[in-house]
C-alpha cells in the first residue's frame, strides 16, 4: 500500500512538472510573438535580439526596439515614445534662399603695386640714403647716389652745347637730345635744371624712388659696381592688396564679378574688411579649384602679405526655394531621405534630392516632398534605424545590410552595392580581391562580380568599404570590428 501510494505521488509530481513546463513554452512563445519587444544596435541595426545584450560586431549595449513597421515602410511610434525620444517635426516650406560660400586663401600683394628699382647705365654706388628692408619710402626720395662715366660725359655734351656760339637751331635741337637722354636714364629733370643753371657737371647724380611703398628687397650696398638693368631694390606698394581666394568648381554658378566679399583674417580677429570680387580665374589648378581675386582697400598696412584670409560671399538665389532644416536629410553616402509624419503616429521614409544650403542650416529640397509636409527633425536616426529591422522597407531604399529572402536582393543596380566585390575570373587567381571592376595585377583579366564564380565565402567590414577583404573571418584592421560574411547582393549576415 505504502509503494502504491509513493508511484502515485510520483505520476502527480511528473504531470505537475510537465504542466509547468509546456505552460512555460507557451507563455515564452507567446511572449516572442508578433508583439514582442526586439532589441537592435544603434549601428548595426541587423542585430535582432529577444533579449536585451551586447552587439557582436561593435560590442555597444543593445537598445529596445520602439516601434513596428508595415510593408509599406511606415513606422509607428506611440506618443509616450516619441516623447521620450524627443522626436521634433517642421513643415517644409518655400523661402528666399541665399547661397553661402566660404572661401580659404591669402593675402597677396597688387602686381601693380610692385616696383624694381635699376639703372641704364655702368657706374658704382657712392652712397646710400636707404639701408634696409622694409622701410618706408616715398615717390621721389633719394635712394642712392651714382657714379657712371656715361653720366658725366652726357653732361659734358650739354654744356658744350648750350655754350657753343654756332647756329643757334641745331644747338637747340643737339641740348634738346642730351636732355632727353639723361630723362631717360631717370635723371630727374630738378637736377638737369640744376646743371644748366650751374654750368658745370656734377660727378654723381641721385637715384630716386618711382613710388610710394616699402622695400621688399635689397640687393645692393655702398661701394658696389653695377651694371645696366642691375635688380637693386624692390619697393612694394600696400596701400591696396589682393585677397586670393580658392573656391570649388560647384560654387562657380553662383560668383561673378563685382560681388562684395567678407573678408577675416585669424591674425586680426574681431575685424571684417569688406572686398570687391575682381578676378575669376579662367582655369581651375591641380587640386580642382578655382582662383578668385578679391581688392581691399589697406591703407592702415593692418593686412600683410602672406596673412590668411577667409572670404565669405553670399549669393541670393532667383525665385523661392523649397526647403527643409538639414538635420532632417539623413546621408547615406548613397542615397538621402527624410522622415515625414503621415498621420499622428506614423512616419514614412521618403527618398529627397538636394540642393543648396543657407546660412540658417536650411537646405533646398529639389525633389522627394511637398511643402507643408512635416519633416522630422529630431530623432529620425531612431526611425532610420527601425525601417532597416525591416526587411522590405531595406529593398524599398537599400542599403548595405537591407535583403528581403522572398523578393531577392535589394540593389535596383549593382553599382548600388557599397561592398560590390569583384575577382579575377580564372581559379587560380581566386584570392585576388577587389572593391569595383578593374584588372588582374597577375593576367590582365577584367574582374567579375565574386556572384558569377566559386569564390565564396570571402568576409568584409560591416562599414563599407572600411577595411580589407579576407578569405577567413577575423576583424577589421581598420576599425577593430568582426568582419561579416559577404553575400552578393545586399544579404551581409554576421
Amino acid at each position: 500500500m505504502k509503494n502504491l501510494i509513493i508511484a502515485f505521488v510520483c505520476v502527480l509530481i511528473g504531470f505537475g512538472a510537465g504542466y509547468l513546463v509546456f505552460s512555460s513554452y507557451d507563455a515564452s512563445d507567446t511572449a516572442y510573438g508578433e508583439n514582442a519587444p526586439l532589441y537592435t544596435c544603434g549601428m548595426h541595426p541587423e542585430i535582432i535580439s529577444k533579449q536585451p545584450g551586447i552587439c557582436p560586431i561593435c560590442n555597444m549595449e543593445l537598445t529596445l526596439k520602439r516601434g513596428r513597421s508595415n510593408k509599406s515602410g511606415t513606422v509607428k511610434i506611440d506618443p509616450v515614445t516619441r516623447q521620450n525620444i524627443g522626436l521634433v517635426t517642421q513643415p517644409a516650406a518655400y523661402i528666399k534662399m541665399t547661397k553661402i560660400i566660404d572661401a580659404f586663401g591669402r593675402v597677396a600683394i597688387a602686381e601693380p603695386n610692385r616696383f624694381t628699382v635699376t639703372v641704364k647705365v655702368d657706374g658704382w654706388i657712392e652712397r646710400l640714403f636707404v639701408n634696409e628692408e622694409g622701410e618706408r619710402v616715398f615717390q621721389g626720395q633719394p635712394l642712392f647716389e651714382l657714379y657712371s662715366p656715361a653720366l658725366v660725359s652726357a653732361q659734358e655734351e650739354l654744356l658744350v652745347a648750350l655754350k657753343s656760339g654756332a647756329d643757334m637751331g641745331s644747338i637747340r635741337r643737339l641740348a634738346a637730345i642730351t636732355e632727353k637722354r639723361l630723362i631717360n636714364w631717370d635723371i630727374s629733370e630738378d637736377q638737369i635744371q640744376r646743371i644748366k643753371e650751374s654750368g658745370e657737371a656734377v660727378r654723381t647724380l641721385i637715384m630716386r624712388s618711382p613710388a610710394n611703398g616699402f622695400v621688399k628687397t635689397k640687393a645692393v650696398n655702398g661701394g658696389d659696381r653695377i651694371s645696366a638693368h642691375t635688380r637693386l631694390f624692390e619697393i612694394v606698394n600696400l596701400s591696396e592688396v589682393w585677397i586670393n581666394a580658392y573656391i570649388y568648381e560647384q560654387d562657380l554658378p553662383y560668383i561673378e564679378v563685382g560681388q562684395t566679399g567678407i573678408v577675416s583674417v585669424p591674425g586680426l580677429p574681431g575685424q571684417l574688411f569688406e572686398s570687391r570680387l575682381d578676378y575669376i580665374s579662367p582655369l581651375l589648378d591641380k587640386r580642382g579649384q578655382i582662383e578668385l581675386r578679391f581688392v581691399l582697400d589697406n591703407r592702415g598696412f593692418d593686412l600683410k602679405p602672406e596673412m590668411y584670409a577667409d572670404v565669405r560671399i553670399e549669393s541670393e538665389l532667383e525665385n523661392d526655394r523649397l526647403t527643409a532644416p538639414r538635420t532632417a536629410v539623413i546621408n547615406s553616402g548613397l542615397k538621402k531621405l527624410v522622415f515625414v509624419a503621415t498621420a499622428e503616429d506614423s512616419y514614412e521614409p521618403r527618398l529627397v534630392k538636394t540642393g543648396v544650403v543657407n546660412d540658417q542650416d536650411m537646405i533646398e529640397i529639389v525633389d522627394g516632398l511637398m511643402a507643408g509636409e512635416e519633416v522630422v527633425v529630431s530623432g529620425q536616426f531612431l526611425l532610420d534605424s527601425e525601417t532597416r529591422l525591416n526587411e522590405k522597407i531595406g529593398a524599398g531604399i537599400g542599403g548595405p545590410h537591407g535583403h528581403n529572402h522572398e523578393t531577392g536582393p535589394d540593389y535596383e543596380d549593382p553599382a548600388d552595392d557599397p561592398y560590390n566585390v569583384h575577382t579575377c575570373p580564372m581559379p587560380e587567381h581566386y584570392h585576388i580581391l577587389n572593391y569595383g571592376p578593374g584588372k588582374c595585377p597577375e593576367c590582365g583579366m577584367d574582374f567579375v562580380p565574386i556572384a558569377r564564380t566559386d569564390n565564396q565565402p570571402v568576409y568584409v567590414c560591416p562599414m563599407p568599404r572600411c577595411g580589407p577583404i579576407m578569405r577567413k573571418p577575423g576583424e577589421c584592421s581598420h576599425c577593430g570590428m568582426v568582419l561579416m560574411e559577404y553575400a552578393p547582393g545586399g544579404d551581409h549576415d554576421q
